[in-house]
């Protein structure tokens, strides 16, 4: 069984501040470009309602900030919040270059940890975290303070990595991860354990039943499950009403 990981704010945000100059490369090259199709399926999700306030948490370098930025209603308010200060910086630079090109809205951008947000109660319609809750210590909390944070007609789309229960697409998932992508980090990432972190915090997330449970515990009341790409990616909708 695997030690517990480190997940304090202070370790997380310095080993993505270290990621941050190949994050977005690293991605792209490690997952073969799927997560932009699961971020893209999210984003479809988006479509299904009116929203004027967007809150999108452990934005990082903007991937899905900047995707609700071209979906949404130029209206919209639309804030990416993340706690490194490197995530950020990369970010800032894509929203300056997009700005410069027209091509989207132009989003907030602010530096918070999210268990504990600075917004007041019940002012965003719709919130998301994408790749980001196996990251914190306690997702109960994030959860309860995500929930907080969103009307009472609002919703939370959650986007994330999980371990498929098929024994062959896991053992296949488990080498690429163990033996290919340490080798792939090497040539384009100058923290390799980072990406060692990436399949033990996968592995040590909760459980589809788990993650209900504690929806339902952080006062979501009604949630809706999609999986994707063999199911090695879950999305749940969760809903306040």
């Amino acid at each position: 069984m695997s030690h517990r990981l480190d997940k304090s704010a202070k370790v997380i945000s310095k080993m993505f501040t270290s990621l941050a100059p190949r994050y977005d490369l690293m991605n792209d090259v490690m997952t073969g470009f799927t997560h932009r199709k699961t971020r893209k399926f999210a984003i479809g999700l988006l479509q299904k309602k009116k929203i004027k306030r967007f809150l999108d948490l452990a934005s990082g370098t903007g991937d899905f900030t900047f995707l609700a930025s071209a979906t949404l209603k130029s209206d919209a308010k639309i804030i990416g919040c993340d706690f490194s200060n490197g995530m950020l910086v990369i970010a800032q630079q894509r929203m300056l270059l997009l700005k410069s090109n027209g091509a989207i809205s132009i989003p907030e951008l602010i530096n918070s940890d999210i268990s504990y947000l600075p917004f007041s109660n019940e002012i965003f319609d719709t919130c998301s975290i994408i790749y980001g809750l196996r990251n914190v210590n306690d997702p109960l909390l994030v959860l309860s303070e995500i929930n907080r944070v969103t009307n009472s007609e609002g919703n939370l789309i959650i986007v994330e990595s999980k371990i498929p229960q098929n024994p062959i697409v896991r053992m296949l998932i488990s080498f690429y991860f163990k033996k290919i992508v340490p080798k792939i980090a090497s040539l384009f990432s100058s923290n390799v354990k980072a990406y060692d972190y990436y399949f033990k915090s996968v592995e040590q997330f909760n459980a589809p039943i788990e993650m209900y449970r504690l929806l339902k515990k952080a006062r979501w009341k009604r949630v809706i499950s999609y999986r994707l790409l063999f199911d090695t990616v879950i999305i749940y909708n969760a809903f306040k009403p």
